[in-house]
């Protein structure tokens, strides 16, 4: 695909504006999901030379697309292939202790969608949906062996599929007269259970390739632990800003900032509250979504919500 449509960053300048906004000394700032270097190209464009970023993304392809468009700030930028969800080990290597902030952009890429095997049901590619390939556990691998129970947990918690028992069962006797190795073995499954219309098996489709691939990416499971990890690293003032694109990931980032902004927590007294510190500032009452001329321009950000807090 074209290199310049790598990938379409969303909220860019509203996500940066959230990160930068106050000038301070030495910045470490992390963009956990390089993809096609949006976020890390405005936040060198909008700070000086001593800001250094640290951008990560599992997906080798974007790191050297964004190491070629991003030579100029060469001196600034460390790239790391890896996981957002192993943000302290990733620093701990580099020896930093403290990053000023840190940005999520957790939709998929251009590039993801229309080039990589498995991750959509419109191209009749490999059933891998590995974001990181040094994974090991591929979405043929969970068709292919999971139990239904562990199917029917999947499709009901990820993809928020009703009836998941009809779908797990429909799975479960087709690997046994073939395995599943393709996107278009998968959606010839669906066309031959489903008798539906074309938009509704869209929709439906979509919501079990979503299934799967948070399942084999374990992308929420990653998310709370990254969470969890920027109370300890970010310092005093810094800012975490992430751009969600489900409402599994927005009601986690929605409630893991609610409840590290409390002044009060439950106690062992369930009549009392006891005072505690918070340790977040929320920053968006209300998620940011994308403007009108934004989703004309890119229809793939109409889902997205950006949220946004600062640890105290």
């Amino acid at each position: 695909m074209e290199k310049d449509n790598f990938h379409i960053p969303v909220l860019s300048h509203e996500a940066v504006s959230f990160l930068l906004y106050k000038r301070h000394g030495d910045l470490t700032i992390v963009d956990g999901t390089l993809g096609g270097g949006g976020y890390t190209n405005l936040i060198c464009e909008n700070t000086g030379g001593n800001c250094k970023v640290i951008s990560i993304d599992k997906d080798l392809e974007a790191i050297e697309h964004s190491g070629n468009k991003l030579k100029r700030f060469s001196n600034r930028i460390t790239y790391i292939n890896g996981n957002f969800g192993e943000i302290k080990e990733i620093l701990g290597q580099l020896k930093i202790k403290n990053i000023f902030g840190l940005v999520l952009d957790l939709g998929l890429s251009s590039y993801q969608l229309e080039s990589e095997e498995g991750f959509s049901f419109m191209k009749n590619t490999g059933l891998d949906m590995r974001a990181y390939k040094k994974d090991e556990l591929t979405a043929s691998e969970i068709l292919n062996t999971f139990s239904r129970k562990e199917l029917s947990e999947i499709f009901e918690s990820y993809g928020d599929i009703g009836n998941a028992r009809r779908l797990t069962e429909a799975i479960t006797e087709r690997r046994k007269i073939r395995k599943f190795k393709t996107t278009f073995d998968l959606t010839e499954l669906i066309k031959d259970e489903y008798k539906i219309s074309r938009k509704n098996e869209t929709d439906f489709l979509a919501k079990i390739f979503q299934a799967l691939r948070i399942r084999v990416n374990n992308e929420l499971e990653n998310l709370e632990k990254v969470l969890n990890d920027s109370l300890d690293l970010l310092e005093i003032g810094g800012r975490i800003v992430i751009v969600s694109y489900h409402s599994l990931e927005d009601r986690i980032v929605k409630n893991f900032f609610k409840e590290n902004s409390k002044n009060f927590k439950a106690g062992d007294n369930p009549f009392f509250e006891e005072r505690t510190v918070p340790k977040l500032k929320i920053l968006t009452k209300k998620p940011v979504t994308p403007s009108a001329e934004e989703i004309i321009q890119n229809s793939r950000s109409r889902s997205a919500k950006l949220r946004a807090a600062e640890r105290v």
